[in-house]
């Protein structure tokens, strides 16, 4: 238990325990798919089993984070909350609650928003964490099963043919971006020089594709600009299958 709580700063991208933890939670979410496509009867069930175990794990963390908060100083897992670091206002963690309300109310404009930011941001993050944690410590275990998670929800939700995406809808998904950043930096400024939200007050310290640009503020205007480019991306398969449907010859 020790193990589970005590920070370590071990983690390594790309070591065993890196490729161990995606390819673990890949294979579940695969299996999950499977089991809903083998079982149509059964399919929202496990979506909705999926998508609470994604809340789950962001609402565990907190409890977790807030225990470890209270303990004696001197004991070797406390870590003070930090409001500047702790709130679950990164994508990876209110996005768990976007794809809870999706797969209850099926309103189209969740889905196209958990679409491009898991595709955008999620997936960026299992290719390059921003982790210092590493097995077994419940950080790790919960930033993979987040991160990795969301990737293979849209995936699920993808074959068992979720709404189409047109390009407007890239569009709308755009603008809820520049809705978040505008009140992730007001919450950054709220809480004060602590808080790196979104990474808008600063770069992550481990490597990340903002290495390559500019200092700040000018990696994020920067970052949007490119932002928009893999939305276009993100969209490109269903504008290839929209594509192919359009010049299909019946039978």
């Amino acid at each position: 238990m020790s193990a589970f709580l005590a920070p370590n700063q071990d983690f390594c991208a790309g070591s065993i325990e890196h490729i161990a933890a995606v390819a673990l939670i890949v294979a579940a979410g695969l299996w999950a798919t499977h089991q809903a496509r083998k079982h149509p009867e059964k399919a929202e069930t496990i979506t909705r089993l999926f998508a609470w175990v994604l809340v789950g794990n962001v609402i565990l963390w907190q409890i977790i984070k807030l225990g470890v908060s209270v303990l004696d100083s001197s004991h070797p897992a406390y870590v003070p909350y930090n409001l500047g670091e702790d709130l679950p206002l990164n994508p990876c963690n209110w996005l768990a609650f976007v794809a809870l309300a999706y797969v209850y109310s099926k309103r189209e404009w969740l889905w196209h928003l958990l679409y491009f930011f898991v595709w955008v941001f999620t997936f960026n993050a299992v290719l390059t964490p921003s982790l210092y944690e590493n097995f077994p410590h419940f950080t790790f275990c919960k930033f993979w099963i987040a991160h990795t998670g969301l990737v293979m929800f849209v995936i699920h939700l993808n074959r068992l043919k979720a709404p189409t995406i047109a390009f407007k809808h890239l569009l709308k998904a755009y603008l809820y971006l520049q809705i978040f950043t505008a009140i992730s930096l007001g919450i950054n400024a709220l809480i004060g020089t602590e808080a790196n939200y979104f990474f808008l007050s600063h770069k992550p310290f481990s490597a990340s594709v903002l290495d390559i640009l500019g200092d700040w503020p000018y990696y994020i205007i920067q970052g949007d600009i490119i932002a928009f480019g893999l939305f276009v991306l993100a969209w490109l398969p269903y504008r290839f299958l929209t594509h192919r449907q359009c010049f299909r010859v019946p039978s």
